[in-house]
């Protein structure tokens, strides 16, 4: 209830709240010191009943001493009939030494018995009535004793016009308070709501240049002064910022035009590049077709020389012309290694230009390595070489264009006999694991010179060498590794491999298994 309360006051103005305020706290004076005085009149009223009641209780002792004494009711109830007089006392009784009750006084219609007297004095209250023990003695000597109860109703009366009373002085005493608290609140509500104001027009029209006007030296006009001092410093830190903002509007603007510059100018770059990859990639096709047509060329008079050596020769040796053989034979050789070059050359155009077709098939792996072992057989003797192939077993499918795969697989050992002199040139083939799938490995290894491991990475580069002088000595142009690699890798597969200087060097061919 009193969390309601104090929502619902929070709610109010600030000037009804300054105003229910001073009106509760001056009525809540007002009603305790109203209770207060209640409280105190009422106690004495109670103490001076309690007089009244002793005085008429000795009045009456002293009266019927002499009728207790002798024990003489009429005399008695003489006595206690003489209460007529005083309308207070509700019931009256006297009792002998032995505790008789000899006579009784009632003011009402309906008669209550005695109750048991007692020896001692003394007084008690109840919400209706007060009751008093009196002993009565002669000469210090006690004959009996007496009860007296007496009713409330006057002091409840009287009370009751206390109250009222109270409450008219109570509401009159409010009304005078909200009266003049709805005065004097003003003192306090009216600059805080000038200040308000002036916060609102500031919050509305965004000028920090109002003020607020101070009109007391208190805890407000300390408010205020404070408040005219932040609008100082806003207003001040306004104009710096909207000096920098308009500084830094210049800036932007100087350093859009010069990003705008240098946009454009990139913007010609780009085209510039873009003209140049254009004229690149159209020199890049003009140079495979004149590869390709160039090859097409050389060929056809290739041929034919190879043919007319060949029948040249045979002429030769049947006249016994051992020398014209011989350098018939000469001539041959040389064709053939330009023709191979030539076929080189071709297919590097024509992977390059995307023009190259593969004949895949589903091929086992003995029937592709038997026809290049037999061909590199000779060709690893003439070196001082030892050939060795390891099948291990392997039994299998892969889907590849034999011609090319040979092709490839060939040129691997062409160049193991070709750098390796008096040593050993391995060809083995296993089953391996690659990308969650199974794939087969031909590792062609010799222990020739090796290959430094920075030259690894230019390796399978179109016309690429890694020493200039091996080339000088066993011949080639580069394009072997670099066409076995493309092939394989359009077979689905790939070359990779494992090589140090003076240490031999390993290829692997990895191409994905076909079983069934």
């Amino acid at each position: 209830m009193t969390r309601k309360l104090g929502r619902a006051l929070m709610r109010l103005p600030i000037r009804a709240r300054l105003t229910v305020l001073s009106t509760v706290t001056s009525t809540c004076a007002l009603l305790l010191a109203c209770m207060a005085f209640w409280s105190y009149e009422t106690a004495v009223n109670l103490q001076a009943l309690h007089r009244e009641a002793a005085t008429i209780a000795q009045v009456l002792a002293d009266s019927a001493s002499a009728a207790l004494t002798f024990n003489d009711a009429a005399a008695a109830r003489e006595t206690a009939n003489s209460l007529r007089a005083e309308p207070r006392v509700a019931q009256a009784c006297f009792y002998t030494l032995a505790g008789e009750a000899i006579a009784s006084y009632h003011n009402r219609s309906e008669l209550s018995p005695c109750p048991a007297p007692h020896a001692t004095e003394s007084f008690r209250f109840s919400w209706s009535d007060a009751s008093l023990y009196f002993p009565v003695s002669v000469n210090r000597e006690l004959v009996g004793s007496l009860y007296l109860r007496i009713g409330l109703a006057e002091i409840y009366a009287r009370s009751l016009r206390y109250g009222l009373i109270s409450a008219l002085v109570l509401c009159l005493a409010s009304f005078f308070a909200l009266a003049v608290s709805s005065r004097l609140q003003r003192m306090i509500s009216e600059p805080i709501l000038h200040l308000t104001r002036v916060a609102r027009e500031v919050s509305g029209s965004g000028s920090y240049d109002l003020r607020a006007i101070k009109t007391f030296d208190d805890e407000t006009g300390l408010l205020i002064d404070q408040f005219n001092a932040m609008m100082e410093k806003i207003n001040d830190r306004d104009l710096r910022l909207q000096r920098a903002q308009d500084e830094l509007e210049m800036r932007v603007a100087e350093r859009t035009r010069t990003l705008e510059s240098e946009i454009a100018e990139r913007k010609l770059m780009e085209q510039s590049l873009v003209n140049a990859k254009l004229a690149a990639e159209e020199a890049n096709t003009a140079k495979s077709a004149f590869l390709a047509n160039m090859s097409h060329e050389l060929r056809t008079p290739l041929n034919a020389i190879l043919g007319y050596s060949e029948m040249l020769g045979e002429d030769a040796e049947e006249l016994g012309l051992s020398s014209c053989a011989r350098d018939l034979q000469r001539i041959q050789s040389a064709g053939r290694h330009l023709l191979a070059l030539v076929n080189d050359i071709l297919d590097i155009s024509k992977i390059e230009a995307g023009a190259l077709e593969l004949r895949l098939e589903t091929c086992e792996i003995d029937a592709l390595m038997d026809p290049v072992i037999a061909t590199i057989e000779p060709l690893a003797s003439r070196g001082g070489n030892r050939f060795v192939v390891e099948r291990n077993g392997i039994v299998g499918m892969v889907s590849v264009d034999p011609v090319k795969f040979r092709q490839s697989l060939l040129n691997l050992l062409s160049n193991a006999c070709k750098f390796t002199e008096n040593g050993t040139i391995t060809l083995s083939v296993s089953r391996c694991r690659k990308q969650g799938r199974d794939h087969i490995c031909w590792k062609v290894q010799d222990t020739g010179i090796g290959i430094e491991r920075d030259d690894l990475n230019r390796l399978f580069r179109p016309f690429s060498q890694v020493d200039s002088s091996v080339t000088r000595r066993h011949g080639g142009t580069g394009l072997g590794l670099a066409i076995s690699q493309r092939l394989c890798l359009l077979m689905g597969g790939e070359i990779t491999v494992e090589s140090s200087l003076g240490a031999g060097s390993t290829f692997t061919i990895s191409i994905p298994a076909a079983d069934l």
